[in-house]
């Protein structure tokens, strides 16, 4: 019962958090859409105006009174409806022309979607790291699958609930270096709702986040292909199409991942069902998109605005999406503007620049002093990892063969049936038109990630990694938009056989059987290894049935900081615990998950070596007070062995909770300093 009536609360939050701001937003600048539509661009409008003002509200330090916005833009809302004022509200000739025309269009493949949103909830039940994740068990344990993305975004998200601009929750004392926009909505609503982050990162947000972009990508590609039914196709395919990796994998029958294994790649399905803010990006890129293609029809200054407006949020979200859009669109906007004396894209590259620009500089600034994520050339590397683990590396050597068949090999494996829509891709891009700027955009936006993925590398300065996942992510994107391209062909062929007499429903099915046949198989296989608790991960080391639960004496631990500790407060303890002290408490922790890509190299060496130290020098029955000082630990946590406890209490900390297998210590920061001064 009590997710259930989490649940309702929940759907009435949306309303007044998403929909109804957005929905003033879209009534203020008098525009007026189709229902889906509608509710869709309202939602996202209204998540990032009701972000910027719970960023805003908390950063002044008033987050008590945020329950004020949803209160004041209900009030606003009921207002308009109840007055139904004619110049805000009723619809001018030409809105209801334009709703007629939606009418039209409308058929049954709304059903469609429907089937395609139900089978996204179906993957979040099915996988393990979302609806039963860090739930309640009856006998007083806690399921437990701790993947690194779900804990880093639970702990950003319990930060920002009490700080803003956030720390590094994983690592105390410096400022987060990480877009945060989807964090800061499950910060919003825990702040509105009272609801647990847990319980939004893991189980309400990623179904809103899910329904809305599936919603988005419908919307788009429904207008993109003048039909609903490609349109659902279009949906299905971004959310569950993958590549031909599943060839390799049925013939070496090797049990991995095989889009990682194979294309050195994950799979464009990975992020969208593994807590990462790419999801809540994608729906926001095509909803910016659907307002760009609006304002190319109509010239709207509103559309430009909501157009610049989502862009620009993007870089909040996921950062490398909106690089992607915003290089396309500059590109675009210059090339048009010379070729063709076109200035309308020019005036969207200029509000978005303008826009962003306060955004972007302190991103940049704050990379610059803390991971420093540095560009750097290296062409062709996912390429020969993938000539390697196929196992034909050998017989590629040379330029030669590596441009003309290595390379055509890889991007027709790792593209999978979107390889169909390359030569519209280049068409768009070769060959384009006064009339063609969005289809120039959207063919620019996939080969300039394809571009970026094969010839650069993303990695914090000092580090290398054989997998590189920004670049990756780069590849992705490009994946999800090339599918508006595949469709189209396959929308093509489709005419071309019901013209030849083929019946529809026969028509149809082919072209549903070829789309799935070849697109879900590496999909489906991916989801289940993943949903094996046992496959490998990340370092090579299975995720073993001991990470399946946190145990009493564990959640007692939590319990205690959750109570005893202020928000902000550092936790000083072993690995086992970052976990669940990031993921149930508002603690920060002084080194913990992607700590590498936190902060720079040399405070990234410094602070493990002063961990590992503190660790020994505890080991030996002693309490080293620098790291305590340095990192501003307020508790510490530690095995109950006797062996290993201090044989002196130091009078800095103090013994404030045990059980039968931890024990709290408590720090007094004032007399850790005096006792510095004192040994300096």
């Amino acid at each position: 019962m009590q997710i259930v009536s989490g649940a309702c609360l929940f759907v009435i939050a949306v309303i007044l958090l998403a929909y109804v701001p957005g929905k003033l937003l879209l009534i203020a600048l008098n525009r007026t859409l189709s229902p889906l539509e509608d509710i869709t661009l309202a939602c996202f409008l209204g998540l990032v105006v009701s972000g910027l003002a719970y960023w805003l509200i908390t950063y002044a330090h008033q987050a008590r009174f945020f329950l004020i916005w949803p209160m004041m833009t209900a009030t606003v809302f009921v207002w308009l409806y109840v007055r139904k004022t004619k110049t805000l509200w009723r619809h001018s000739p030409k809105q209801a022309s334009l709703l007629e025309n939606a009418e039209v269009v409308c058929d049954r493949s709304g059903v469609a979607l429907a089937g395609v949103i139900a089978l996204g909830i179906v993957v979040l039940a099915f996988l393990p790291f979302y609806y039963t994740n860090l739930t309640p068990r009856a006998d007083g344990t806690m399921r437990a699958y701790p993947v690194p993305d779900v804990i880093l975004h639970i702990a950003i998200a319990n930060e920002l609930t009490h700080t803003i601009p956030p720390q590094a929750p994983h690592f105390s004392g410096h400022p987060l270096s990480y877009h945060y926009g989807m964090d800061v909505a499950v910060a919003m609503f825990a702040n509105a709702t009272r609801l647990n982050t847990r319980d939004l990162t893991l189980r309400f947000m990623p179904t809103l986040f899910l329904a809305l972009s599936m919603l988005s990508v419908f919307c788009f590609a429904r207008s993109w292909l003048r039909s609903g039914y490609f349109g659902a196709l279009v949906a299905f395919l971004v959310f569950f199409g993958e590549d031909f990796s599943f060839l390799p994998g049925l013939l070496m029958g090797e049990n991995i991942d095989w889009s990682l294994r194979y294309f050195s790649v994950p799979p464009a399905v990975l992020p969208l069902f593994y807590t990462n803010p790419i999801l809540p990006a994608l729906g926001l890129l095509f909803a910016g998109l659907s307002c760009l293609q609006r304002y190319l029809e109509e010239r709207s200054g509103a559309w430009l605005f909501l157009t610049a407006l989502l862009f620009v949020a993007l870089i909040e979200v996921k950062i490398f999406t909106a690089a992607q859009i915003m290089c396309s669109l500059g590109v675009t906007a210059v090339l048009y503007l010379v070729a063709y004396r076109s200035s309308n894209l020019f005036k969207v590259a200029a509000w978005t620049a303008a826009l962003a620009t306060p955004l972007l500089l302190p991103v940049l600034l704050k990379n610059k002093s803390e991971a420093n994520v540095v560009m750097k050339i290296e062409p062709g590397l996912y390429v020969s990892q993938a000539m390697e683990a196929i196992g034909i590396k050998d017989r590629l050597s040379g330029w030669l063969a590596f441009a003309t068949l290595a390379l055509p090999i890889y991007l027709v494996g790792t593209l999978g049936l979107r390889v169909i829509g390359v030569p519209a891709i280049l068409n768009g891009i070769f060959r384009p038109n006064p009339k063609s700027a969005l289809r120039f955009i959207l063919a620019l936006f996939v080969v300039l990630g394809l571009l970026i993925a094969l010839m650069f590398s993303f990695t914090p300065a000092g580090w290398t990694f054989r997998y590189n996942p920004v670049s990756g992510t780069f590849f992705v994107q490009s994946k999800y938009v090339a599918w508006l391209f595949a469709v189209e062909v396959l929308q093509t062929l489709y005419r071309w056989a019901v013209g030849r007499g083929v019946y529809c429903s026969v028509a149809a099915a082919a072209t549903m059987a070829v789309a799935i046949g070849l697109s879900v198989p590496s999909t489906l296989q991916h989801f289940i290894y993943w949903r094996n608790p046992n496959h490998l991960f990340g370092n090579g080391k299975p995720f073993g049935k001991q990470l399946q639960s946190y145990d009493a004496q564990t959640l007692a631990v939590t319990d205690f900081l959750t109570k005893d500790a202020q928000p902000g407060d550092v936790v000083m303890c072993g690995d086992e615990l970052l976990a669940p002290i990031l993921s149930l408490t508002n603690c920060r922790v002084p080194f913990g998950l992607f700590a590498q890509a936190a902060v720079a190299r040399s405070d990234y060496i410094h602070r493990e070596s002063a961990v590992k130290l503190f660790w020994k020098d505890w080991q030996l029955r002693k309490v080293q007070p620098d790291l305590l000082r340095d990192a501003d630990v307020r508790y510490i946590v530690v095995r109950t062995r006797p062996e290993v406890l201090p044989a002196t209490v130091p009078a800095f900390i103090s013994n404030v909770f045990e059980n039968t297998e931890f024990a709290i210590f408590k720090v007094d920061r004032q007399r850790v300093s005096e006792t510095l001064s004192q040994t300096h």
